[in-house]
């Protein structure tokens, strides 16, 4: 024991953790650096709990004293053990599923890595490998060191435990490294393993690693269906969110469509012409030759033309009347009875285009003149009132 040490050698920076028992401490020793910090276990120096002082006595004067263990002393009644302290993230929050990017061969590495190490630890006694191998306490920096946190302020839940606590706590480390292939259940041979250490029959760490190493190969030699399988499992939380976020877009889009036929729909059926029979002319929407132009009505003329009987071929248009028409420039050698013929496919509205227009049909025609040509329909319409 280190009789020159004292707590005032040490600047508290931070507490972990505090009960009537121990008070775990940041502490810096020397210059505020890094690497001067130290995690000072405080423990009150009685008889109840005296096997603790006896315990850490006893590993800091062995050869198995782990190198992280630095100072050990008492002072006013109560005894401290100091060990460095590192910042790196535990392994808990390393590997945590949705963070890990480590591949599955790197972290079967540092699994066996720790397993080895918790074997040294564990010949230490049951309070404090108990404690040690918590995976809050055990931490993995970007070289791959294992570096343990010396934060003792569960020793005293482990006094009397047996090795089952152990095994237990490993199973726990083992789930740190492993989380989705834990989940996974292609690898029977890592469920074995995991319901041994729950259970707590290995008889030691060494055998715990030879079967955690036909785990990893049965992981490697898998079947590429199973390696799907577990590649999917690995990746389900990331998977799900996908699949959420294309099917809402799916819906979504979905609606905007619905929404953008119905209107088409609304728009077409009332644009539509149903076929009609006026007179004893027949029309449909699908006719070629109909027009959609607005008509118009000539309401100074209805009396005149009310005979809703009169044939086609004598229909009577008032010059000027007011219905739909289109401009039609007159060619050489045009006559009304060839524009019918060329407009219409037929000539019994020669008498409408000429009163329409205020000519006869006989009339000859002079190129680069306008005709009115009134609408088909329109013309149909205006008889059939």
């Amino acid at each position: 024991m280190n009789d020159k040490s004292k707590p005032s050698d040490y600047l508290v920076v931070g507490n972990l953790f505090k009960d009537e028992k121990i008070s775990v401490n940041i502490a810096c020793k020397g210059e505020k650096r890094t690497e001067n910090l130290y995690i000072l276990n405080e423990f009150i120096y009685d008889k109840e709990d005296l096997y603790i002082f006896k315990k850490l006595f006893s590993i800091f004067h062995s050869p198995r004293k782990p190198i992280e263990f630095v100072d050990f002393f008492v002072s006013n009644e109560k005894f401290y053990a100091a060990f460095k302290y590192d910042e790196t993230n535990n392994i808990k929050k390393k590997y945590e599923r949705a963070l890990s990017t480590t591949h599955f061969d790197d972290r079967c590495r540092i699994l066996e890595l720790i397993l080895m190490k918790m074997d040294v630890i564990n010949t230490l006694g049951t309070e404090f490998a108990g404690c040690i191998s918590e995976p809050e306490n055990i931490k993995v920096d970007d070289e791959k060191n294992i570096i343990i946190d010396y934060n003792l302020k569960n020793i005293f839940k482990y006094r009397g435990a047996n090795s089952k606590i152990i095994y237990k706590n490993i199973r726990n480390i083992i789930f740190s490294l492993l989380p989705a292939e834990c989940s996974a259940g292609f690898n029977k041979q890592l469920h074995i393993v995991l319901d041994k250490c729950e259970r707590g029959v290995y008889s030691s760490i060494p055998e715990l690693i030879v079967e955690l190493k036909k785990a990893e190969k049965i992981s490697k030699s898998s079947s590429w269906i199973s390696y799907i399988k577990y590649v999917y499992t690995l990746k389900k939380p990331i998977i799900d969110k996908i699949y959420k976020g294309a099917l809402t877009a799916f819906i979504f889009i979905g609606i905007i469509y619905l929404a953008h036929a119905q209107l088409n729909k609304d728009k077409n059926e009332s644009a539509a012409i149903s076929s009609v029979e006026i007179g004893n002319i027949k029309y449909s929407a699908s006719s070629s030759d109909e027009s959609d132009k607005t008509l118009g009505e000539d309401t100074s003329n209805k009396d005149s033309q009310s005979n809703n009987t009169a044939s086609s071929e004598n229909i009577i248009l008032t010059e000027g009347l007011d219905i739909a028409f289109e401009d039609y420039i007159v060619q050489d050698g045009d006559t009304v009875a060839s524009i019918c013929e060329n407009y219409y496919k037929e000539t019994r509205y020669e008498t409408a285009i000429s009163t329409f227009n205020g000519i006869e049909v006989n009339d000859k025609l002079d190129a680069g003149t306008i005709l009115k040509l009134p609408d088909k329909t329109a013309i149909a319409l205006y008889i059939s009132r």
